[in-house]
């Protein structure tokens, strides 16, 4: 371990980010899209149908006068179903059409059956009785998808957001004179990233790429390479492949090889 760090060259070094904050940003941007369409399918068609079925459930009847021109329901994961019914009715003052749609779990255990149902009073009201028997497990299926979504956004902004501090401290760090470090491995974080401990109990986390692998000093004592100010602040650890630091080719190789003859 300490020819590697001794191997280091003595000059400032230009670090690269393990993972730039654009992708992150755009992640977010594409959960903001999906699952914001999804929050607003649930307030403009779910939330009002569970509304107006509330209205009606105790008057609710069979409709003679009412049925289904087309009906269709999908099962996601086996136990999230998802059903598009359009009704046509007729009464004394007139008919209509009116289209539904149900989101509810329960476990898919083959078709569905659904009777047009109805309040006599308020016949545009008109229903089913699907939808009215899954009325509670329909709102807490909207409550659920709603916090889903919801911590979804908030998590990849956030995460976007570390990415992009993580950006800044290590663009503060870049073209100084680093001292190399063991530090500890502490695990993966979200995102990917690296969180690292250094000889002071101090803690940091670094987004990396998937495929990133930290260059390893000590396997038994989980000791990573990493980079620091002298002065102190947070250590930068290094990928296995010296990706992350600019250096020569013949300064590479002589980390490399000094690594190699340790390891040997």
């Amino acid at each position: 371990m300490n020819a590697v760090l001794a191997a280091f060259p003595r000059r400032s070094l230009v670090l690269k980010p393990g993972r730039g904050a654009l992708g992150g940003w755009l992640l977010g941007l594409g959960a903001l899209v999906l699952f914001g369409g999804f929050l607003a399918l649930l307030a403009v068609e779910v939330v009002p149908e569970i509304r107006d079925d509330f209205a009606v459930r105790e008057t609710a009847r069979p409709a003679p006068g009412a049925r289904i021109v087309e009906g269709r329901c999908r099962s996601r994961l086996f136990l999230m179903q998802s059903c598009d019914v359009t009704i046509a009715w007729r009464g004394k003052d007139g008919g209509g059409t009116r289209k539904l749609s149900y989101l509810f779990v329960e476990p898919h255990m083959g078709s569905w059956n659904a009777q047009p149902m109805a309040d006599p009073q308020r016949p545009e009201l008109v229903t089913t009785d699907l939808g009215l028997d899954r009325l509670w497990n329909r709102v807490g299926t909207a409550i659920g998808g709603a916090v889903f979504a919801v911590a979804l956004i908030v998590g990849v902004m956030i995460g976007a957001r570390r990415t992009q501090s993580a950006r800044g401290q290590l663009k503060a760090l870049s073209g100084r004179v680093l001292e190399p470090v063991p530090v500890r491995f502490r695990g993966w974080g979200e995102g990917p990233s690296w969180i690292v401990q250094d000889d002071r109990g101090a803690t940091a986390e670094w987004p990396v790429r998937k495929s990133d692998k930290p260059f390893v000093l000590d396997e038994a004592r989980g000791l990573v390479l990493a980079l620091r100010d002298p002065a102190g602040g947070p250590a930068f650890p290094l990928d296995e492949k010296l990706r992350l630091v600019t250096l020569s080719p013949e300064e590479r190789a002589r980390i490399l090889a000094a690594r190699g003859a340790a390891a040997g």
